[in-house]
């Protein structure tokens, strides 16, 4: 006889996280190479300020250092870019296999999980892209910084007086984009539903509301960047006008000055991406992590096997 035993798989939270988390050291190399690439980069102002006061002084070696840094960083980027591919399409497969199976066996209706696991190719996304970004930014927005202080501390104090509006002003846009990335995937998970219905008036209402989400989602990242970009060019006149009259100062620490002000706020611009990428992600994270895991599923199937042979 068969005795199978009836046990119901429960929802048990399981991040995303835990999916990524077997490819962690992996994932960690990428963000190491990243981080060598940023600081290398990061040095380019200063070797080419180096190189134009080498030149004009006819001093050719003053070039040496920023030929070096231009070819380390080119070759560790190209073995980290064809690293990266073969990393995450592999963590892409585990989330969404994992996601299935897990949410599936909790009963979630199969529209919501096709939904989540085409969700999924963004938070990979995420770690591929949007963390090299998160790097990058902070490199170049606090190693330009600690630079700006080294070259004159007016010019330093000046750039760092932008964190103070940065901050503000994020801390309330992380509120107002977490209400709207939770409202744009909550209708993306009924995309599918709409698609099975097929249904005109439905499918043009849905992909209306879906509009309407980003849009607000743009505008408000749009009212973010514009607040620190008009701060930004009234920080940069004023540290313009004190490299013109710094004591002894050279072209090429001028020129490098200039840069590090342009790369510090290059590295603010992103901000605003960066965070509505962060609370949407979370918010996807929250989704993909519902159901069982696999582990107990596999647990469950096997309890529910035949324990002896049929006579």
């Amino acid at each position: 006889m068969l005795r199978k035993k009836k046990i119901p798989i429960k929802p048990k939270h399981r991040t995303a996280l835990d999916a990524v988390r077997p490819y962690s050291w992996r994932i960690g190399l990428t963000y190491a190479l990243t981080f060598l690439e940023d600081l290398l980069e990061l040095s380019y102002p200063w070797a080419t300020g180096l190189a134009i006061d080498g030149l004009i002084t006819h001093d050719f070696h003053q070039a040496i250092p920023i030929v070096l840094a231009w070819m380390g960083r080119a070759s560790i980027g190209c073995f980290r870019q064809m690293y990266d591919t073969r990393v995450y399409t592999q963590v892409y497969n585990d989330i969404v296999e994992d996601t299935i199976i897990r949410q599936r066996s909790a009963g979630i209706e199969a529209t919501s999980v096709a939904a989540r696991s085409a969700m999924s190719r963004e938070f990979v996304s995420f770690f591929e892209i949007d963390v090299p970004v998160v790097i990058t930014s902070l490199i170049h927005i606090f190693g330009s910084a600690i630079i700006l202080f080294w070259y004159d501390m007016t010019i330093g104090a000046l750039a760092a007086l932008l964190f103070i509006p940065v901050y503000l002003v994020n801390k309330v846009y992380i509120r107002v984009t977490t209400r709207l990335n939770r409202g744009l995937n909550d209708q993306l998970e009924k995309e599918v539903i709409y698609i099975e219905r097929f249904q005109r008036p439905e499918v043009r209402e849905h992909f209306t509301l879906v509009r309407q989400w980003r849009v607000k989602l743009s505008d408000a990242a749009a009212y973010n960047w514009t607040i620190i970009e008009v701060l930004s060019i009234l920080v940069f006149i004023a540290i313009l006008l004190r490299a013109t009259v710094l004591p002894e100062s050279e072209t090429g620490d001028i020129f490098a000055i200039l840069v590090y002000v342009w790369r510090l706020m290059e590295g603010l611009d992103h901000v605003p991406t960066i965070v509505q990428q962060l609370t949407r992600l979370r918010d996807i994270s929250l989704r993909i992590g519902q159901g069982a895991s696999v582990e107990d599923v596999s647990e469950q199937l096997e309890e529910s096997e035949p324990d002896e042979k049929p006579l």
